[in-house]
């Protein structure tokens, strides 16, 4: 008799499905989270400048062509936009790793192949092209519901 107990033997490929997949989702997983929190932390010491009144200061101290404020708010939205192309990086490659979409899975590759985009800028590339490699292969893209 079998212990019910045990834990389930997770290294066994579950029905069919090619296993190299794994590692390239969970490496866009964990790079996108990355540049997720990055991104909120930019945003919050944004906001605390502006709130804060430190703006106002270095305002008044500014001594070139532009505005902090507009630099501060050029770099919001520039942090949104980040934030954004992340969390959809994040999101294709949890498709990626459960075999559910796969363009939603091609394109989160393809989104963290453009630099200064993509999650982590240079540290998603690479995983980027390895996903793209692994998608790429037939035994791969027909394994996909």
């Amino acid at each position: 008799m079998s212990n019910p107990y045990s834990s389930p033997d997770y290294h066994a490929p579950s029905s069919g499905r090619p296993p190299e997949v794994k590692a390239p989702a969970i490496a866009l997983m964990v790079v996108a989270g990355i540049a997720i929190v990055v991104g909120i932390f930019s945003l919050l010491g944004d906001a605390f400048l502006l709130f804060s009144g430190a703006i106002a200061q270095l305002e008044e101290m500014n001594d070139g062509p532009g505005s902090k404020y507009q630099d501060i708010f050029i770099r919001t939205i520039w942090g949104l936009i980040l934030i954004a192309a992340s969390a959809y990086v994040l999101y294709g490659a949890i498709q990626m790793k459960n075999f559910t979409n796969y363009t939603a899975a091609k394109t989160a590759a393809i989104i963290s192949v453009i630099p200064c985009l993509g999650p982590c800028c240079f540290l998603g590339i690479p995983f980027g092209i390895w996903a793209l490699v692994v998608l790429s292969k037939p035994e791969v893209r027909d394994s996909f519901r």
